[in-house]
């Protein structure tokens, strides 16, 4: 009978969670047109241009770094870009390139194979990486343009950002457009140990009403 009553409230709480989800996008979706449409052809104030922005009538927070995010995008474009333009060569004009000859020690190429194999993971990662913003109690997620709003009582789980540099994983409770995590890079924090986790953590372990501490 306890069993029962446990499984009914998560069952409870998990579709409350998912329709505050679904409120806080449809909402999202709909202020624009909602917005602009009582809007004069005219000047604005800085009173309707505060109002323009973030759902609780503030700038929303930014909590990821874009420099730190590009700067970890950058060097995948590039290597991406070499490995292909070198394929490219190789099939269209392979008398233009000299030809490669690997090493002869199983071992070495089996090095070469984990570090390319390690470069290509560290390429899909550092495009995997979400622009954050805070707006009120909800999370504003960016990634190349799409945006979707997660209520902060979603998330299940912060980890992440040991060294002050480190990205930052958000697990949610739900699934949403962008999977059921995201990660982003904090503003950087030099002054700290390589052990010890960014002050975002913390913030939006208590936010979101975490106890846990992993």
């Amino acid at each position: 009978m306890d069993a029962d009553k446990k499984g009914t409230k998560c069952s409870h709480e998990s579709t409350g969670i998912e329709r505050e989800f679904d409120r806080v996008n449809s909402s999202n979706r709909s202020r624009p047109e909602s917005r602009l449409a009582g809007m004069s052809a005219g000047p604005t104030s800085d009173a309707d241009e505060v109002v323009l922005i973030g759902e609780n009538g503030a700038m929303p927070r930014k909590l990821s770094s874009p420099f730190q995010t590009w700067a970890a995008r950058i060097p995948a474009v590039l290597f991406l870009v070499g490995v292909a333009s070198e394929m490219v060569g190789m099939v269209l004009a392979p008398s233009w390139l000299p030809p490669v000859t690997l090493p002869p020690n199983i071992a070495v190429k089996i090095f070469l194979a984990l570090c390319v194999a390690g470069i290509l993971y560290g390429c899909i990662q550092a495009f995997r990486l979400k622009t954050v913003e805070l707006d009120g109690n909800d999370l504003l997620i960016s990634y190349f343009g799409k945006q979707i709003r997660v209520p902060l009582n979603a998330v299940a789980a912060v980890t992440g950002g040991l060294g002050g540099k480190n990205p930052i994983k958000v697990e949610f409770r739900i699934a949403t457009d962008f999977g059921e995590s995201i990660t982003f890079v904090p503003p950087q924090l030099r002054s700290m140990w390589p052990w010890q986790r960014h002050p975002l953590v913390k913030e939006l372990r208590d936010l979101a009403k975490l106890n846990t501490e992993t």
